[in-house]
Order: structure tokens, then C-alpha cells, then sequence
């Protein structure tokens, strides 16, 4: 598929109401899968936080509930654009560097199956759906999907006084979290 093709069919699934997008969406992850990501951000650098902006229009709790795999499928996607990205986004790329020790991070919707993971890891950040067990994990974000969403893109701060996202893990992990997920949203938007 050109990559004019690409940024068409994005752009055309963007424009679509929620019932087109039952039928349409996990058709263009398949493609943008088979695609390849990485050329996908080539050509849409801000495909995935369109994305999101997308599913929280829509609601995105009933849509990804209403359509199973769709959110695996989503996020299997995000994690390998993001873990591409890693290298060349310098705030995630700093952020990881920084990190002290491995860390392993779960994101996990009380209203839909939108959940996954990430790990720093020997200076490298991956990241998947589904979740880790929760004896491995060291942080858990939690909250309704949109609120983890708009977490995932940087439309929601951080800290104490925020009462809709809710965390899990030891408060010496905040340090080092807080700045990999401010990359992580950076990336995903496209910067």
C-alpha cells in the first residue's frame, strides 16, 4: 500500500461515526499492521493520538467493548509505534535513559478491555497489550479508558490531586514513571 493510500484511509476513518467504525477500524489496524508502523509513522505521525481523540468522541469504553480484539489489536500497534519512536523522541528517549532500574508499568480500563503494559528495561522501553501479573508488575495506571486515553496523550496531569486516574506500586516509582509517560505522550503525538 503507497503511503498515499495510507494517509487516505486514515483520514477516511477518522470521518466515520461509530457503527461505520465497527466494520472499518480493525480492517485498517490489519492494514496498517501489514503496512508496517513504523512506514505508517512515516506518513501519519500523529496516527495513534488521532486515535485516541477518535475513541473518546465515539465513547470509547462501549465502542471497544462492542468490538472485541479492536483494543488488543489497537494496542499491540501503539506499543510497536511507540517502542520504534524510543530512539528519536528525545523526552522519551531521555526519560527512559534516566530510568534508574527495570520498571514495569500496566494500564488497565475498569470499564473495557483496553489494558497493556510497558517495561524499561536495559535502556529499552516495550510495551504490549494485555497486562503483566500483577506479581511483576512495579506501577498500575487505572481508571475509566477514557481517562487512562487521555493519560496515553498527554490530556491529563499527573499527580495527587488528579481523583480520576488511579495508581498502585510503591511512590519511589513516581520519579521515574511520571517523565516516561510525558515520552510516551509525546511520541504518540507525533513530535
Amino acid at each position: 500500500m503507497p503511503g498515499e493510500l495510507m494517509k487516505k484511509r486514515v483520514e477516511d476513518v477518522l470521518k466515520m461515526s461509530s457503527e461505520e467504525l465497527k466494520v472499518a477500524l480493525p480492517e485498517m489496524l490489519d492494514e496498517m499492521r501489514r503496512y508496517g508502523v513504523s512506514k505508517a509513522l512515516e506518513e501519519v505521525p500523529d496516527v495513534f493520538s488521532r486515535l485516541i481523540k477518535k475513541f473518546i468522541e465515539i465513547d470509547a469504553a462501549k465502542f471497544l467493548s462492542d468490538v472485541p480484539g479492536v483494543s488488543d489489536m489497537f494496542m499491540g500497534l501503539l506499543w510497536e509505534g511507540v517502542s520504534h519512536l524510543a530512539g528519536s523522541v528525545e523526552e522519551l528517549k531521555s526519560a527512559v535513559d534516566k530510568t534508574a532500574r527495570d520498571m514495569h508499568v500496566n494500564i488497565e480500563a475498569s470499564d473495557s478491555p483496553f489494558c497493556a503494559h510497558f517495561v524499561v528495561s536495559k535502556g529499552k522501553l516495550s510495551g504490549h497489550s494485555g497486562l503483566l501479573h500483577f506479581k511483576d508488575e512495579d506501577y498500575r495506571f487505572m481508571g475509566p479508558t477514557e481517562v487512562l486515553m487521555e493519560l496515553l496523550i498527554g490530556e491529563l496531569p499527573l499527580g495527587f490531586s488528579n481523583l480520576r486516574l488511579q495508581t498502585a506500586g510503591h511512590s519511589g516509582f513516581v520519579p521515574f514513571v511520571a517523565p516516561v509517560i510525558r515520552g510516551i505522550s509525546q511520541s504518540i503525538k507525533g513530535k
